[in-house]
């Protein structure tokens, strides 16, 4: 299987088996009015989500726009996904209110942001190596 299958597979496991808990358990997680749990559950995200794409990246030994290219397969199918499921919360997520499903709804169009940030980033890591390199070896 080749990378950008891979990504798009991946990234629609990754959407549902992070899905499946806020169907069942959302009320538990989205707790609205404890400012303290949603910044966890916004900041934890981060990690997690870079050991997954980064996790893909070297499995493939992706360089360059690949990595760019991957995550944003890797991304596209939650995205899909979730417009579907916001526009359906009530039946998808039956267990949250409509103020948790809008928190939902943030949360994860934070959490594709950070997949293509990293995708970016990873970009600029190695595009910032080069020139280090390329100043190293003309000076």
């Amino acid at each position: 299987m080749n990378y950008k299958k891979f990504s798009l597979t991946f990234g629609f496991l990754v959407w549902l088996f992070s899905s499946l808990p806020f169907r069942y358990w959302g009320n538990s997680f989205f707790i609205i009015k404890n400012p303290f749990i949603l910044i966890l559950l916004f900041l934890g995200v981060i990690p997690v989500l870079y050991l997954l794409t980064t996790w893909v990246f070297h499995r493939f030994k992706l360089t360059g726009l690949k990595k760019l290219e991957s995550s944003a397969f890797m991304a596209i199918p939650g995205m899909i996904c979730d417009v579907a499921c916001l526009k359906f919360h009530d039946i998808v997520f039956p267990k949250l209110t409509i103020e948790e499903a809008i928190v939902l709804g943030s949360w994860v169009l934070w959490a594709y942001s950070i997949v293509l940030l990293i995708g970016i980033l990873e970009i600029k890591k190695v595009e910032s190596a080069n020139a280090n390199c390329d100043k190293h070896y003309s000076t």
